[in-house]
């Protein structure tokens, strides 16, 4: 027993002292549901895992720190919280580099991977000593992100909240009829018929479903369309109430509505609390990726949803310097970086329309981050790059156009992207860009993942910590 009190203090003192020192950084890197989370952190470790190769700082050349550090190394480290899974790092590439190749599955569960970094350090008073820095970083479903908005929000907020959304949604979700005739069966303030509560979680549960399928984020409770380990249990048996409040003096423990009342605030407290002390809680640094092309193919509604949804995800993030007192005892996020996934869509020269549009998409979340003074930077990525980009003659100009690794594919150019939203010019999107669902490039096993601006991205997440 006193061995692993010992080895408990020891560890924690440990976990300060890299912290103080500034040789453990912890990234977040949010998204949400199919924003390319699992492509980019796996991207992002085959890099790492390949410092110290040939030819890896010509392959670098906009991170500085790179060579400038002495960079030699970089491996896996075994994590913090033996309770959470490995991020399935080699599943994701035996997907990747087989004959076939296929995207690697999406996330469905909380995973953790650790990283550490080997480097030189060549400053004067420390000239040739080797250094190393741990990078830990989380992976969990894009669902269960947007249930840090609950953490401030009782059971009468949720519920006007969703009211509201499902009001906006009344013309573009098929099943909100459905789900809304439940008010004339559901009685708030008699005793809890289970099989009435019961088809009313499976209506709202199709509405959010429904919702997903459009394209839209404001998912909320995460656990009722992905429960992993929750199916079936009743504290994710609720729903807001989406009708008229009953009176308050008739609102008893006992009732349907002190019920779904009781479920909602025992999920906020056990599910969601502990998804935010384990997640995110202590980070230093912040990658929120967004795919602004499922926006565009959403419409209006689509993408004010997202747009709402950033603005009220990042006030649930602590945003500050970081000091040495802070790193030690409270960690603020200190560096936040807005990414627009899947770069490989669009020619090279749409990428400076494609970043304004970012901009203008989060315009209102990130003024809320630049606020708190905060370091807040913008750019577009691609994790894996399953195209290539090539000028060709065309009626004798000069265009470039996209091509793959596959022979039946034809060199094709995709289209324009608006730079700045409209409603003209998201119909002009829908009208004529050419989106192609890409197939994974073809990579042979032990080759780095073809990935566009990564570098950059490492730059300002590591640089001036090596």
């Amino acid at each position: 027993m006193f061995e692993n009190i010992f080895n408990s203090i020891t560890d924690t003192v440990s976990d300060g002292v890299n912290r103080l020192f500034d040789k453990e950084i912890r990234i977040g890197v949010t998204g949400l549901s199919r924003g390319g989370k699992t492509a980019f952190i796996t991207s992002l470790v085959n890099t790492v895992l390949n410092f110290g190769s040939e030819g890896m700082s010509d392959r670098l050349s906009r991170f500085t720190a790179y060579e400038k550090s002495g960079i030699y190394y970089g491996g896996m480290v075994q994590n913090h919280d033996l309770s959470v899974p490995v991020f399935p790092y080699y599943e994701c590439c035996d997907a990747l580099f087989q004959k076939n190749p296929c995207w690697p599955k999406p996330t469905d569960n909380i995973s953790e991977i650790r990283l550490e970094i080997r480097y030189k350090d060549d400053r004067f008073y420390v000239p040739g000593e080797h250094r190393n820095i741990y990078i830990d970083i989380w992976d969990y479903p894009g669902e269960w992100l947007m249930d840090l908005m609950l953490l401030n929000m009782d059971y009468e907020e949720f519920s006007a909240r969703m009211r509201q959304q499902v009001g906006k949604l009344t013309s573009v979700i098929s099943s909100t009829a459905p789900l809304l005739e439940f008010g004339k069966i559901l009685r708030p303030d008699e005793p809890l018929n289970q099989k009435n509560l019961k088809e009313a979680v499976d209506a709202y549960v199709q509405w959010l479903r429904e919702c997903k399928q459009h394209g839209f984020a404001l998912i909320v409770p995460g656990r009722f369309v992905l429960p992993g380990n929750l199916d079936g249990a009743p504290i994710i048996e609720f729903i807001p109430w989406l009708w008229e409040r009953p009176e308050p003096q008739r609102e008893s423990r006992n009732s349907l509505y002190g019920i779904m009342k009781s479920r909602y605030e025992a999920y906020r407290s056990q599910i969601v609390e502990k998804f935010y002390n384990d997640s995110f809680s202590k980070l230093d640094r912040q990658i929120i990726l967004i795919d602004c092309f499922k926006a565009l193919k959403g419409g209006r509604e689509t993408f004010d949803n997202i747009n709402d949804t950033f603005e009220v995800l990042l006030n649930n993030f602590n945003y500050g310097s970081n000091n040495i007192l802070t790193r030690l005892f409270s960690p603020n996020i200190d560096k936040v970086i807005f990414a627009a996934t899947k770069a490989d869509q669009i020619t090279i020269d749409e990428q400076k329309n494609l970043l304004s549009l970012l901009k203008s998409m989060v315009t209102s979340a990130s003024r809320k981050v630049r606020g708190d003074g905060i370091n807040c930077q913008y750019m577009v990525l691609s994790s894996i790059a399953a195209s290539k980009c090539k000028m060709v003659n065309y009626n004798g100009e000069n265009i470039q156009v996209l091509c793959t690794d596959y022979e039946d594919d034809k060199p094709y150019y995709p289209g324009e992207i608006p730079p700045n939203w409209s409603q003209e010019s998201m119909e002009a999107y829908q009208q004529y860009f050419k989106f192609r669902e890409l197939k994974p490039p073809r990579i042979d096993s032990g080759e780095l993942i073809p990935n566009m601006n990564m570098d950059i991205l490492l730059q300002y997440i590591l640089g001036d910590k090596l």
